[in-house]
């Protein structure tokens, strides 16, 4: 009883976990643990850089099961820091609010 209400628990809320690599992972799981929506973010700017963290991650939630993502032809999307649309003023100086670089991506785990 008290893990599948772990895992009910879990199904609602997004966890943030941290790897040895700096990169923080925020997963959000439906009712049946079968898919995930995973972001991985970290100390880089280079998206590329959290891709193999992100894949890792990835085949650690599937366990046994075939890894399946969407949304972009079975790759996550991959974004490097850039400008968001929030801008603030620093020494009088007008800037933009930056967006760390992340890796976003839908998991399926499916039966091989």
């Amino acid at each position: 009883m008290k893990s599948s209400f772990a895992f009910l628990i879990m199904s609602f809320f997004s966890l943030s976990c941290f790897s040895n690599e700096d990169v923080e992972f925020t997963v959000s799981a439906n009712k049946s643990g079968t898919v995930f929506l995973m972001t991985a973010k970290g100390q880089t700017d280079i998206g590329n850089e959290l891709l193999d963290s992100w894949y890792k991650k990835a085949n650690e939630l599937c366990g046994t099961k075939k890894v399946i993502v969407e949304p972009n032809n079975g790759k996550p999307i991959v974004s490097n820091t850039a400008c968001g649309d929030a801008m603030k003023i620093e020494n009088g100086i007008q800037k933009c609010e930056l967006i760390k670089a992340t890796v976003f991506g839908k998991v399926s785990c499916v039966s091989k």
